[in-house]
């Protein structure tokens, strides 16, 4: 452990010591405190019971001058984006029951930490229960460009953790003025919570955020699960943003880091936009991972999932709702779905982007859309099963069409062009009545299934290969 890293947590003992609640812990009765500058202390402990009294903290109490600097000092010298930790628990084998806490963040402390990857509350520890804690953002609409929540140890798990996040910049465009580079403006994102630590659980979790980042997203370890998790952003529409008269989209005259379908980047009218990004994510570095029983409503992608081409083991989406998205399931290679559904009100159900091995069955819910959207599903890559199905089979259907050899547009930005994509050894059941349209080129090896009607692109007034 860093010097200064003992410094502060050694003052932050002294504090729970002045204060009189450090009792020994036994098996039945767990450690009574009452105070942030307590839980800190113990935060890097092992083996212990705690129980925090019910009520409202503020980070601001415990991130004294003398705490920020000794993470500025913990961070100087250091190359890249390195990790700034508001607090960190780094022992091992604890329980925390936080039922009834709220934990206020205040976006005006952000200005005061070094330049890093801030992960306000960074659990290290490995094994560690963390049950009840709510924690809120309060402040200006300003970004940390990190996360609330971080879980790099293993085998922890977190249960009932609410998360209220607020504060990016820019706000109220999605990603249309850029995610990461290229960007037409600053950037300052804020996601919720991040998982890179193996064996990682959480039960009955949630974040909903009014900022621009992930809500959950898994980068790394194998073997996590999320069960009963719940995802909720905001949606806007891009002709309510046209209609702007100040702002930076009205200063960059509208223009969008994407290419619309008449080869200009601009915002283009009649679409709808997340504000937030996905609701569920896992990115390449993430092993095995099971959703179960997760719901996102308003996202980017309510679950962008898709495991690494040689994964050993599949990626699973069980039981899950995707609702009000600009996208429900972006799924790439080795997942497996089952029992889960979405609706397109104001986006697409499936991009099938490409990759290969899936197994997907999705049920569409509701109707079609009062919004611009192009697709019911698009479905390229080889080696994948998909079957579409109606959540109520009584329900109209939709004017949109399953795209078959097509992947996602670019970035997965509706005003996009879909083009056609590499595709083989495809399985696809259609019970939903809408047509299939299929690329030019697709090989033998696609199998069709379908209670609605099939077009190939020579049918279409474009004959491009695109949609």
């Amino acid at each position: 452990m860093p010097f200064v890293m003992k410094i502060r947590f050694f003052v932050s003992s002294l504090l729970a010591l002045t204060a009189g609640s450090l009792i020994s812990s036994g098996a039945d009765s767990p450690i009574e405190i009452s105070s942030i500058e307590e839980l800190a202390h113990y935060a890097t402990q092992d083996g212990n019971q705690v129980r925090l009294a019910p009520g409202v903290y503020r980070m601001s109490d415990y991130l004294t001058e003398g705490i920020l600097e000794d993470i500025r000092a913990e961070v100087a010298g250091r190359s890249g984006r390195p990790t700034v930790r508001m607090m960190e628990f780094s022992g091992s084998d604890n329980r925390f029951d936080l039922r009834g806490v709220t934990l206020e963040i205040e976006t005006g402390l952000y200005s005061a930490l070094p330049h890093g990857y801030v992960r306000c509350v960074f659990i290290s520890g490995d094994n560690n229960t963390f049950e009840g804690l709510t924690i809120r953002n309060t402040g200006p609409n300003q970004g940390s460009n990190g996360n609330i929540l971080a879980v790099f140890g293993e085998g922890n798990t977190l249960e009932g953790v609410t998360l209220y996040v607020h504060g990016s910049s820019p706000y109220g465009y999605g990603d249309l003025l850029g995610k990461g580079g290229p960007n037409l403006v600053g950037l300052r994102k804020k996601s919720g919570i991040q998982i890179m630590g193996s064996h990682t659980t959480l039960r009955r979790c949630k974040v909903i955020t009014r900022a621009f980042g992930h809500a959950f997203y898994i980068q790394g370890g194998d073997g996590i699960l999320l069960e009963d998790c719940y995802a909720e952003g905001v949606m806007r529409a891009t002709s309510d943003m046209l209609r702007e008269t100040s702002g930076p989209a009205y200063d960059l005259h509208f223009e969008s880091v994407y290419e619309n379908r008449d080869g200009r980047y601009l915002i283009t009218p009649g679409y709808m936009k997340s504000l937030v990004e996905d609701g569920f994510r896992t990115y390449g570095g993430a092993g095995s991972v099971t959703l179960r029983n997760c719901v996102a409503i308003n996202t980017r992608a309510g679950f962008e999932i898709g495991a690494r081409d040689d994964a050993a083991e599949k990626t699973v989406v069980e039981n899950c709702v995707a609702l009000g998205c600009e996208r429900g399931y972006l799924l790439g290679s080795n997942v497996i779905v089952r029992r889960s559904r979405g609706d397109m009100t104001y986006g697409p159900l499936l991009y099938l982007r490409g990759g290969r091995d899936s197994d997907i069955e999705l049920e569409l819910t509701g109707g079609g859309s009062d919004y611009t959207v192009h697709a019911l599903a698009t479905i390229a890559g080889e080696n994948h099963r998909v079957k579409l199905t109606r959540w109520n089979p009584g329900e109209p259907s939709p004017q949109a069409p399953v795209l078959l050899g097509y992947g996602m547009p670019a970035h997965a930005e509706m005003a996009s062009p879909i083009r056609a994509a590499p595709s083989g050894n495809i399985e696809l059941v259609n019970e939903t009545g809408v047509a299939i349209i299929t690329a030019p080129d697709l090989p033998v090896s696609i199998s069709i299934e379908t209670n609605g009607p099939i077009m190939t692109h020579e049918d279409l007034s474009d004959r491009t290969g695109r949609w």
